[in-house]
Order: structure tokens, then C-alpha cells, then sequence
């Protein structure tokens, strides 16, 4: 999906400096809004959607039908949102404290299976939202450092600016990159990152949280490598985390053996072992 930047009606010249910093940053395209429509500016700019940033927000609009009349499009911005990677976050704040008894109700299945440790280097192969690299952000701590790939610059360029504008715990620690993380995997050293991570789910349909379907339009849905998880296993200190839902395709055709989990748990997670 080709995307340009705009941004709201009535802009301040900060909000349009930094719209027009975010495009050259991701390579997009910078539309002036003026007084138009989304669907003008669109238009205009031959784009098939817009970011739309304000000092507080990214959100991401694509021409939809009016359910009343398939000629007339809707205005209707999607907001970034990290979904439940911001209560997660927040639950595994709370496990942080050295000595504090553990909740049952504030355990992560992902967290746990990660082992992520204050410190950390963290490589999150298939960004998505953002859930899990915020949940790995927090974990990781002030020391830690969490790198998101996204194949898609569309989605790269909204969950990016969306953090950079968020106040959640550990948003200001997710460096966010565009870009194909079989590629990226090639051109990192080996041993550079503590834990990488993937998460194909993406690929199955299945009820998500809001923007999911947004995710899943323009998510590259390419199935993990095995070449690629060998990589990875190079690329990683201690190990590879890949994520799936059940009943578990993936990590089957891939020969891993899923950590062991609650009994109808909808997401299995494997841990393979650095190279």
C-alpha cells in the first residue's frame, strides 16, 4: 500500500514541521491538507491511504465504501494502538520488583516464554502493532534496547510515529525499521541481540483486537524461512522465540517443539537455541 503524510485541518507549524520530518524519515510522500477532504488530498497526491499525525497522535485512513452509498468515503482515522500490548505492559511492570509475589492475573505467556531479562537486546522480526516489542521494552528495562522489523513501510511508518508519540511505558525505547527481516538478518552480526522473536500469526484469520485487519491488509504474510530461522539463531545470544496460534502449523513445519502451556491456550511459543 503506497501512503503519503498529511495532517489535521487546523495545524500548528510544529505539527506540520515534524509531519514533514516523518515523511522524509520513512520516504513517503508529504501532502498539504489546506482545507481538503482526506479523500482529496488522497487523490492528489495518487496515494492509496494517509498517515495523518498530530502532536499527540498517528492515525492511519483508508478509503472505505459508505455502507449507504459504495460512492461516498468515509473520514474515519484509524489510531495507532498498541491493542492489549498496553495492558500487558503494564502487568509486566508490575513483575518487575525484585521480591514482589507473582500475580496469576499479571503473568505473560510471551514474556515468560522470552525470558527477557533487564538489559536485554531484543529483535522483534515481525512488528505488527507493537504488542510484543512493548511488552519486551518494559521488560528489558532503561537498559535494554528493542529493534522492530515491519515489512511494510505503511505500517512501519504508523506503529513508528505512533510510538514516538506515545506516553506507555518503554515506547521511547523501540527503534523501528522498514524493511524485509530476512535482509535485515543478513546484514546484522551474529551474537548482536539477546533474543529474537517472531510472530506469523498474522496469517491466520482469527478474532484481534482493533486495526488487526488493518495489520493483516498490509502485513507480509510470507510464511518464516527456514533459512531464515537459521539466521536468526546466528543473529541471537541466547536464543529465538517463535510465536504461533493453535493449533501450531508453523512450529510444526518448521520441526519445533512448543514450550508447555495452559490446556487450550490459543498461542504456542518455541525457543530454539542460538547457534
Amino acid at each position: 500500500m503506497r501512503i503519503a503524510v498529511t495532517t489535521s485541518l487546523h495545524p500548528s507549524e510544529a505539527e506540520t514541521a515534524a509531519a514533514r520530518a516523518a515523511a522524509a524519515r520513512w520516504g513517503l510522500a508529504f501532502a498539504e491538507r489546506g482545507k481538503r477532504s482526506l479523500e482529496d488530498v488522497r487523490r492528489t497526491a495518487g496515494v492509496d491511504g494517509m498517515l495523518l499525525l498530530t502532536s499527540r497522535s498517528a492515525g492511519l485512513w483508508v478509503p472505505t465504501p459508505h455502507p449507504l452509498s459504495p460512492a461516498v468515503t468515509g473520514e474515519r482515522v484509524q489510531p495507532w494502538s498498541p491493542g492489549m500490548g498496553a495492558l500487558r505492559a503494564k502487568r509486566v511492570a508490575k513483575q518487575i520488583p525484585a521480591g514482589r509475589p507473582r500475580v496469576e492475573a499479571d503473568r505473560d505467556p510471551f514474556f515468560e516464554a522470552a525470558d527477557l531479562r533487564p538489559g536485554d537486546a531484543v529483535l522483534d522480526c515481525t512488528l505488527g502493532l507493537g504488542a510484543d516489542a512493548l511488552v519486551a521494552a518494559v521488560g528489558a528495562g532503561a537498559g535494554g534496547r528493542v529493534v522492530g522489523i515491519e515489512g511494510s513501510t505503511a505500517l512501519a511508518a504508523w506503529v513508528g510515529e505512533g510510538l514516538a508519540r506515545s506516553t506507555l511505558p518503554g515506547a521511547d525505547r523501540i527503534e523501528v525499521r522498514a524493511g524485509d527481516h530476512a535482509a535485515l538478518l543478513a546484514s546484522l552480526p551474529e551474537r548482536s541481540f539477546d533474543v529474537v522473536c517472531f510472530d506469523p500469526m498474522f496469517r491466520h484469520a482469527r478474532a484481534e483486537p482493533g486495526g488487526f485487519d488493518v495489520v493483516r491488509a498490509l502485513a507480509d504474510a510470507r510464511p518464516l524461512a527456514p533459512e531464515t530461522l537459521v539466521r536468526a539463531r546466528r543473529v541471537a545470544r541466547r536464543w529465538v522465540l517463535v510465536k504461533d496460534g493453535a493449533p501450531g502449523w508453523d512450529l510444526a513445519r518448521l520441526g519445533l517443539t512448543p514450550l508447555p502451556s495452559a490446556r487450550g491456550a490459543h498461542r504456542y511459543f518455541a525457543r530454539v537455541p542460538a547457534l
